[in-house]
């Protein structure tokens, strides 16, 4: 896909504690993955070779996981993968961040030197595996200005459809109508907050949005204009979410205990991420593991169930860890009893300690922690 080129807005959705120090897109996942190489790997997998991502704040985490682009294939002389912070240099800047159109605004420059005809826009913070060759060729096909992937979340309830902006379709695949957080929604057609269109069209929306003062991509940019454009909804069928609350990013965690779930979103397409480099995990006489997803060079002596464990955690001897998330480089101290806990990098609990979280509502340790 040679002629498409991939910007993503990096998340900066608020998930405290979690999020006080990285972008949202830069969280864990899965054990060894972060949110935002979902997207990166999808565009890798699709031939893009010139992706920008743009970010407003908390920025490092996410600079130092994703660097040059190489493990998506993108570290190049030419085009590759450019990361765009906040344009510090209009100190003005800050001040007038008010919506992802503003960002756009931001990295304009880019986007005029980018040579590509189409481009693929990535607002949300979701997690995915998708063909974009396929997304582009029905945009193609469909003569579309603008074109929305979305998902039907059949098995949600109406509470929870109220957190997407949700799409009408008609049988033609064309978008009807645009809601935005419903409070009662009518539709279950939820956007996944990925676009295609042209880069000539999406220059002219944020000049004309930026001039009329609007801040909303989707609101100002789309959903006031559908009169004037023609808008395709693209469905995606396979596994998907939105990562916006601490429950939300517990659940799809979790949801890669999954058997048909992590093969679906890891191997379905390849799904790249930081390589580093970690030994095998090590089992004690005394570890018992079940349902678990334990990522490379942890030290295991106690007992793990139905958890996902990051890379270089060590569970002590008597330890109890259940239905938790427990991110890089921490430690569970002997005899401690931990449950529905989302514990952030590098935080020690100490011996003989008990930590109780609910399934609605996962308790969060701040990263670097002493208990």
């Amino acid at each position: 896909m040679i002629d498409t080129m991939g910007i993503i807005i990096a998340s900066d959705i608020n998930i405290p504690p979690l999020t006080d120090f990285r972008s949202a897109s830069a969280l864990p996942i899965a054990g060894g993955y972060r949110i935002i190489d979902f997207v990166l790997s999808g565009m890798a997998n699709a031939g893009i070779k010139n992706v920008g991502v743009a970010t407003k704040a908390n920025y490092s985490s996410l600079m130092d996981h994703i660097k040059s682009g190489s493990p998506w294939d993108l570290k190049r002389k030419k085009r590759g993968l450019n990361i765009l912070p906040p344009n510090i240099g209009n100190k003005n800047y800050f001040e007038t961040i008010r919506g992802d159109l503003d960002i756009l605004y931001g990295i304009k420059e880019y986007i005029r030197r980018s040579q590509e005809t189409y481009v693929i826009l990535s607002l949300g913070n979701s997690i995915y595996n998708i063909d974009f060759k396929k997304v582009v060729k029905a945009h193609i096909k469909n003569q579309a200005d603008v074109t929305i992937i979305y998902k039907e979340m059949k098995d949600v309830e109406q509470k929870q459809l109220s957190r997407y902006t949700l799409l009408e379709v008609d049988e033609e695949s064309k978008v009807t109508d645009i809601e935005v957080r419903p409070y009662y929604p009518k539709t279950n057609n939820a956007s996944m907050d990925l676009f295609v269109m042209e880069k000539a069209l999406l220059e002219s929306i944020i000049d004309e949005c930026y001039a009329k003062g609007n801040h909303n991509f989707i609101k100002d940019a789309i959903a006031k204009k559908m009169e004037g454009l023609r808008v395709f909804g693209y469905e995606h069928e396979g596994y998907t979410d939105k990562i916006d609350s601490m429950k939300s990013y517990y659940d799809n965690n979790m949801a890669f205990l999954s058997h048909d779930v992590r093969d679906e979103m890891l191997h379905s397409l390849p799904v790249y991420t930081k390589n580093r480099d970690l030994p095998p995990s090590k089992y004690g006489e005394n570890a018992k593991v079940q349902n678990s997803y334990i990522a490379d060079g942890c030290v295991i002596d106690g007992t793990v169930i139905n958890s996902v464990i990051s890379g270089k955690v060590h569970i002590k001897k008597g330890a109890m860890v259940k239905n938790c998330i427990i991110m890089q480089g921490a430690t569970v101290g002997e005899n401690v009893c931990i449950e529905y806990v989302v514990m952030d990098k590098e935080v020690e609990i100490s011996d003989g300690k008990k930590i109780i979280g609910q399934e609605s509502y996962p308790l969060p340790v701040s990263k670097g922690s002493i208990i």
